[in-house]
Formats: C-alpha cells, sequence, structure tokens
C-alpha cells in the first residue's frame, strides 16, 4: 500500500467555495436587473417591492431562481467560513440562520397580490422579508466584533463593521418605509438589498484574504 501523502491530507482550500458564492450573487444581480428592465412598465422600482415582480406572468421563476441563488451563495459561504476558522459567536450563527430562515420564507410564500389586498401569505410573506432585512446586518455586526478578538482576522473587522452598518441604515429606512408612504419603498428596499449583498460579499473577500 502506498503512503498516504502530505497534501492528500490537506483539508480543502475555501478560495473555490467564495468565488462560487460570489458568482452566485452576481448571478441573482443580473436577474433583479433583467426583471428591472423587462418589467419596468409594470412594476415601478421606485415604489414598488422587488417582489412584485414575481406577480408577474414571466417574472416569477426569474425572481425564485435569484433568491434560491442568494441563498445558496450565503450557505456556501457559511461553509467556506468553517473551513478557513472564521471565529464566530453563537449570536453569528443564530442570526445568520434565522436570515436563510426568512429568505425560505420569502420563497415559499407568495406576497400580498397589492397593497388593498391582504393575505395571510402575504403578511408571512412580509415577516420573512423582515426577518432577512434585519437579521443580516446584526450577523454582520457581531461577526466583526468576533473578528476584533482574533489576530488573524482583526485587520478586516473595520471593513465590514462599515458594510454592516450600512445594510442596517438602509433596512431601517426600508422599513421606516412601511409607515411613511411619502418614502420611496421600492428604492429604499433595493438599496437594502444591494447593502446586503455588498456585505456578504465582503465577508467572502475576507474569508479569502485571511485564509491564504
Amino acid at each position: 500500500m502506498g503512503e498516504v501523502t502530505t497534501t492528500s491530507l490537506r483539508a480543502p482550500r475555501p478560495a473555490p467555495l467564495l468565488w462560487t458564492a460570489i458568482g452566485m450573487w452576481a448571478l441573482a444581480q443580473l436577474l433583479i436587473g433583467g426583471l428591472a428592465v423587462g418589467l419596468a412598465q409594470r412594476v415601478d422600482p421606485w415604489r414598488d417591492p422587488v417582489s412584485d415582480y414575481a406577480l408577474q406572468r414571466w417574472g416569477r421563476a426569474p425572481f425564485l431562481l435569484a433568491v434560491a441563488l442568494l441563498l445558496a451563495g450565503g450557505i456556501v459561504l457559511a461553509v467556506a467560513a468553517q473551513l478557513a476558522g472564521l471565529p464566530r459567536s453563537r449570536g453569528v450563527i443564530v442570526l445568520f440562520g434565522l436570515w436563510v430562515a426568512g429568505l425560505l420564507v420569502v420563497v415559499l410564500f407568495r406576497e400580498n397580490p397589492s397593497a388593498t389586498v391582504v393575505t395571510l401569505h402575504g403578511e408571512i410573506h412580509r415577516f420573512g422579508g423582515a426577518v432577512l432585512f434585519s437579521c443580516l446586518p446584526f450577523a454582520g455586526r457581531a461577526l466583526a466584533r468576533a473578528l476584533g478578538t482574533d489576530p488573524r482576522w482583526s485587520a478586516h473587522a473595520g471593513r465590514l463593521r462599515w458594510y454592516a452598518a450600512l445594510a442596517l441604515y438602509t433596512a431601517a429606512a426600508f422599513g421606516l418605509a412601511q409607515f411613511v408612504s411619502a418614502l420611496p419603498e421600492g428604492l429604499l428596499e433595493r438599496l437594502a438589498l444591494t447593502a446586503e449583498l455588498g456585505m456578504l460579499v465582503t465577508t467572502a473577500l475576507v474569508v479569502r484574504a485571511a485564509a491564504r
């Protein structure tokens, strides 16, 4: 029997997983961008939420695929972070798990067919959205605190903290738009989604840089 080499025992490198996650998020962004252009006459990006694309005749499949890619990329990121030994607290794990659950709820339950028609599945959909918008920024803040306690990762904590704060502020603005009709709800939601995506990509790049 041949000798087992050191190379064969080496743990998988996280970099390919991280680039896979970033590719998934980029594709999700392209799908939403395509819906924004193709359905611009029916869904107002200034006033209407992103999930309104799923109410259009050919918009539901691309919308669900985009959410699935966002979710899959998050799971791939979690696996890569585990391989890289990313320091994290129980709070980070719980908040990230709630973000995943929020995405699943958004996929499984349709939103209300209009602003004047309230349904049970639509309210569950809105609750899932509230969970995913609120939990990921707090998970990022908690992760930044955990990184600050480890010399290997502390140099990257500030960058992640900045994106987590941006995601939190934009999510709060979107939440306020639910009660203040004068605010551009659709635009604020899209800004919050972009900020969350930026935080996810930043986390992936932090893991890649520290795992070299």
